[in-house]
C-alpha cells in the first residue's frame, strides 16, 4: 500500500476541519509543491515540512519563534490546531471591548 506523505495527509486533514476556516485561516500546499502553508487570513502565518526521515518540521512565519519538529500527522495536526487557537484567542482578548452603559 503507497501511504501519503506526511505534509499531504496533514494538509487533507486540516483541510477536512471546517474550523480551520470558520477561524480565518486557511491552508495550502507550499509553493514548491510540498509542505503545507498556514494563512491567517492573507498573511503567512507559518508552515510544515516533510525531512527525509518522515518528521515534519514547523517553521512560524516569524522566523525569531523557535519552529518544531514532530514525528507524526497527529502530532502536527493538533500543534496546528492549538497554535490557531491561540492566535484566535490572542486576537479576542486583544479586540476593544463594547460595554453597556447606563
Amino acid at each position: 500500500m503507497n501511504r501519503a506523505a506526511p505534509d499531504a495527509e496533514l494538509l487533507r486533514q486540516l483541510g477536512d476541519i471546517p474550523e480551520v476556516g470558520l477561524s480565518g485561516f486557511a491552508v495550502r500546499e507550499g509553493l514548491a509543491g510540498t509542505g503545507v502553508t498556514v494563512l491567517k487570513g492573507r498573511d503567512y502565518f507559518g508552515s510544515w515540512r516533510a525531512t527525509q526521515h518522515g518528521e515534519l518540521v514547523w517553521t512560524f512565519a516569524d522566523l525569531s519563534e523557535e519552529g518544531r519538529t514532530v514525528t507524526t500527522v497527529d502530532d502536527a495536526l493538533r500543534y496546528t490546531l492549538l497554535l490557531i487557537l491561540a492566535s484566535v484567542a490572542k486576537s479576542h482578548n486583544s479586540s476593544p471591548r463594547f460595554t453597556r452603559t447606563g
